[in-house]
Order: structure tokens, then sequence, then C-alpha cells
């Protein structure tokens, strides 16, 4: 864990929000603050400027739209030197505007126009623009096959060339994405430590042994993700290839003719699927039926981002049925109030943990002691194995 109470900020810290990050910006807010004021308050002297510590860093901003649908950046305060962090969350489609008389939800398009309007909104004042993207813009259109756009990539390019000096993302689907950028800073974080965390705690008294416990990857690609749990539980891994009928495409994806399972025995075992995300959450409730039929005790789903494209039914369906146990996401995109009111969904608070990358980044530390969770994670299931100990 790096140390921040001895070095000085690269400049005020500033915190921008768009709108549809509000909720999580304001926690983020809060941890920063009461961080820094215990911190001054225990260590006066080692702060060279005055407003180290402030009751909030938010900014006031905004993006007001015309009828017609056009719009612009304000900022309604000085960011002038600042080290400013802009925070949006790219998948809130909550959040509408009127066009022509008619009420539209945000598009991802919509919440990177308005980032980039923003950041032309600084005017070159602030002397660091950090950009926050949880879930990274046009994310899964990372690579480029045939005659088809590499939208990721040119959107970097287009947030360095506009002045941005750090990308920060959570489980990027290739981060090899920041290859894009090679010359500016792109850092691409996990939240492994917040999902055991929270795994333990809703499921208190769960046996993590290799005897009793399982983790497994959905697909190919998220393997490495399904590696890690699976070496620091020292318990087995399996995964799920998905064979793919390549001669059609259906809402610009290839249709799944099966998943084909390579693993283990998970009879009798509690089985932690780990992912990136949920879009209509098809696939992984079928890998999920799948481990059912093989006779699998319980069943866990955790991704990062749960978007959730086709609504709650079948995950209702499926947690009726026995199929699934628990749903994990993080908090890192909206979570609408429906989904967090159903008693087997846990929305994981990963406020803590973005503050505490902000705080790094502003003192110019490196981030190398917080990207990598091991020694966390190895220490909150030494004292839970031995609490379980305990209770034998």
């Amino acid at each position: 864990m790096s140390d921040n109470s001895v070095k000085t900020p690269v400049a005020p810290l500033r915190i921008l929000s768009l709108d549809g990050f509000r909720s999580m910006a304001e926690k983020v807010d809060k941890h920063i603050s009461a961080s820094r004021k215990a911190k001054e308050e225990a260590s006066p002297d080692n702060f060279s400027f005055t407003g180290y510590y402030k009751e909030s860093y938010l900014v006031d901003a905004s993006v007001p739209r015309f009828s017609s649908g056009e719009a612009k950046g304000i900022i309604n305060e000085t960011i002038h030197g600042t080290d400013l962090f802009i925070l949006a969350d790219i998948s809130n489609h909550y959040l509408t505007y009127n066009l022509h008389g008619t009420e539209n939800g945000m598009s991802p398009d919509d919440h990177f126009q308005d980032l980039k309007r923003l950041i032309d909104a600084c005017n070159g004042k602030a002397r660091r623009i950090n950009v926050i993207l949880p879930l990274l813009y046009e994310g899964r259109q990372d690579k480029r096959n045939a005659l088809e756009s590499l939208d990721c990539a040119t959107a970097l390019q287009e947030l360095v060339q506009m002045g941005v000096k750090n990308v920060i993302t959570f489980d990027a689907h290739d981060g090899r994405i920041q290859n894009a950028v090679p010359l500016e800073g792109f850092d691409n974080f996990y939240t492994s430590y917040q999902f055991l965390q929270a795994l333990l705690h809703t499921e208190d008294g769960i046996s993590i042994e290799k005897e009793d416990f399982m983790v497994i990857s959905p697909d190919v690609g998220g393997m490495s993700r399904a590696v890690f749990y699976s070496n620091i539980l020292g318990v087995d891994m399996g995964m799920f290839y998905k064979r793919r009928d390549y001669s059609v495409v259906n809402d610009g994806k290839n249709p799944i003719i099966a998943h084909e399972f390579l693993g283990g025995d998970v009879a009798g075992k509690s089985v932690f699927i780990v992912d990136d995300m949920i879009a209509s959450g098809e696939s992984v409730l079928e890998v999920a039926a799948e481990l059912k039929a093989k006779k699998a005790e319980k069943i866990y789903i955790s991704a990062t981002f749960g978007l959730f494209t086709t609504g709650f039914d079948r995950f209702d369906e499926a947690f009726k049925e026995g199929i699934i146990d628990r749903v994990y996401t993080t908090n890192l995109i909206y979570t609408p109030k429906e989904l967090i009111e159903r008693t087997y969904y846990t929305n994981v608070d990963v406020s803590k943990y973005l503050s505490l990358i902000i705080d790094t980044i502003n003192h110019d530390s490196s981030v190398d002691g917080i990207m990598n969770s091991g020694g966390l994670i190895r220490k909150h299931l030494a004292e839970y194995r031995e609490k379980c100990k305990g209770t034998l």
C-alpha cells in the first residue's frame, strides 16, 4: 500500500463528475475528505499548501442541452492549476434528454460526447486532466476484424489529443488496448478483493476449501481472471468454451450454439462464476444451468459491470428455479433500485477503493501497491478460515 502522508500532491485535487456518475462521485468525495482531514490533523507540517483538506473536492459543472439535442459543457468555478479527475459512467441509460419533444435515454455515445465537452470547457486551465471510465467506452470493440471500426482505440487517442494525461478503467475487456496510447498513463484495475470480501460476508460460513469450492470462467476470454481467483484461493477452476455460429450475426454478435465445459467434477461444490460484465445475462445463465445439471450445490455469479440489458426477469426465474443463489455486481456503474431490492442480489461497493486510487495518483505515488490485491486477499482469507475453525 502506498504511503501518501509524506508526499506533496502534484497539484490541488478537484473531482468533476458527469451526471450519470454523481452518486458514486459523492461517496468517493466523502472518503477522500475524511482521509485527508485525518492526515492533516495527525501531521499538519507535512502539507505545503492550504486546501489539502476540503469538505468537498467536487466541481460544479453541467452539460445543458437545447431542444434540438445539441449541448455544451459548462464549468462554473475555477479549476486553474488543479489536478482534475473527471468521472463518467458511459452505460447510464437511465438519464434522459429532450429531443424535438421526445424523451431519449442517453447512449454511451451521448455520455462520451459530454465527457469531451467538459474536457473542452477546461480550456487548458487544469494542470493535469485524468479521466476515469470504469466501464471503458467501446471496450468490447477493442480489436479489428476485416473492415470495421476500431472504436475504443480511436476514443482513447481522442482523449489524449484533448490533453488527458491518465485514463483509469476497471476490468478492461482486453488490457492490451492501452497500446493505442503508449505514451500516456493507462491503468486497468480489478475488483477481486471486493468481490471475495462480499462473498464471504453474504455467505458467511461457506467452505472455500478445494473439496468444496470451485472457480468458473464462463468463456475463454475470462480465463486469466478465473486463474487468479483459483491460485489465490487454492482451489480448482473450470471454464466453458462457447461454440458459435460464425455464419450468422444477431445484434452485432455471432450466436452461441453450445457451451462446452472443460474442468473437473463440480458435484456437491459451491461454484463462483467470475466475469467482467453481464449484458443480457443469457450466456452466464446458460452456464449456470449447465453447472446445476452437473450437480453443483450452490452457484454464485460475479461481474464487475451489471448492464442487464434485457431486464431482470431471466435472473428472477433462475433464482426461483434454484439455478442461481446470488449475483454480485459493483457500483462502478449505475445500479437501479429495482435490482438492489432483489433478494438474490448484492451490490459491491467500490467507492473506497476508487477514492484510494484517486488519492494515490494525485500524490504522484505508484499504484502498484493498490493494484496488486493479493496480499490483502490472503490476509482476509486467513482471518476467515481462522474464524471458521473457531465455529466448528
